[in-house]
C-alpha cells in the first residue's frame, strides 16, 4: 500500500520549532550587522536589509534579537565594551606617563582597526554623521562617568606640567582617534590611500603627537 502523502504544507522559514539560538549563527548575524553599520550608518540600517545580506529570513533574525535595539545592546556588551576596555586599559598601566599611555593609545587603535575591519568606518559614521544612533545608546546604557574620568586624568596631567596646557582635554582623544582611524577607514575605499599600512599610520600619528609639525 503506498504510503499516504502529508497534506500539510511545508513550513515557511523562520523560528525552528524546539530549537535552540545557534551560537555561530547569532555571531555570523553579528558580524553583518556591524558590517552593515559601517557601511551606511546604523540609522539607516533596518533589521530587514541585515536579514537579505545575511540570507535569512526577517523571522530567523528576529528569533536571535527581538529589536534593532536589543541588536544594539548586544554589540555594545559583546563588540564595543571589550573593545573600550582594552583602550581604557591603557591608561591604568600608565597613571603617571601621560606620553607613553598616549603613545600606546595610538598603537591600540591600530591594532584595533587592523583586526576588526568594521572598527574605523563605523566610528566615521557615528561621530561624523548626522544621526548618532550607537553614540546616544551607548551614552543611554552606561552615561559618560568613563569619559568624564579619562578628562580629569588629562586635566591632572597638565596641572602637573606632563602635558602641554594649551592642548584641550575635550579635544585630544577626538584628535587622536582621527589620526589613526580616519586613515583606516579611507585607506579601504580611496586608492590614494591604499599603499598605507597600519606601521605608517601609527607613525603619522605618532610624529604629529609627539613632534608636532614644526621642524624637527
Amino acid at each position: 500500500m503506498p504510503a499516504q502523502k502529508d497534506n500539510l504544507k511545508p513550513r515557511r522559514p523562520g523560528r525552528p520549532r524546539g530549537s535552540k539560538p545557534d551560537a555561530d549563527k547569532r555571531e555570523q548575524l553579528i558580524d553583518i550587522a556591524l558590517q552593515l553599520f559601517s557601511q551606511q550608518g546604523v540609522a539607516r540600517t533596518s533589521l530587514n536589509a541585515i536579514a537579505r545580506e545575511a540570507g535569512v529570513t526577517p523571522a530567523m533574525l528576529h528569533y536571535y534579537f527581538n529589536s534593532r535595539e536589543q541588536l544594539l545592546d548586544v554589540m555594545i556588551e559583546e563588540r564595543f565594551l571589550p573593545l573600550r576596555a582594552e583602550i581604557g586599559g591603557v591608561f591604568g598601566d600608565y597613571p603617571d606617563e601621560p606620553v607613553q599611555a598616549l603613545t600606546e593609545m595610538v598603537k591600540k587603535l591600530a591594532t584595533l582597526a587592523a583586526q576588526y575591519e568594521w572598527f574605523a568606518p563605523l566610528w566615521m559614521q557615528e561621530v561624523i554623521g548626522e544621526m548618532p544612533v550607537l553614540r546616544q545608546h551607548l551614552h543611554a546604557r552606561f552615561g559618560d562617568e568613563k569619559y568624564q574620568a579619562t578628562l580629569a586624568m588629562v586635566k591632572r596631567w597638565q596641572e602637573e606640567g606632563k602635558v602641554n596646557p594649551h592642548l584641550s582635554a575635550e579635544l585630544l582623544f577626538t584628535t587622536l582617534l582621527s589620526l589613526v582611524l580616519v586613515p583606516f577607514s579611507r585607506m579601504r575605499k580611496d586608492e590614494r590611500l591604499a599603499m598605507l599600512t597600519p606601521e605608517m599610520i601609527v607613525g603619522n600619528a605618532l610624529a604629529v603627537l609627539l613632534q608636532g609639525i614644526g621642524p624637527v
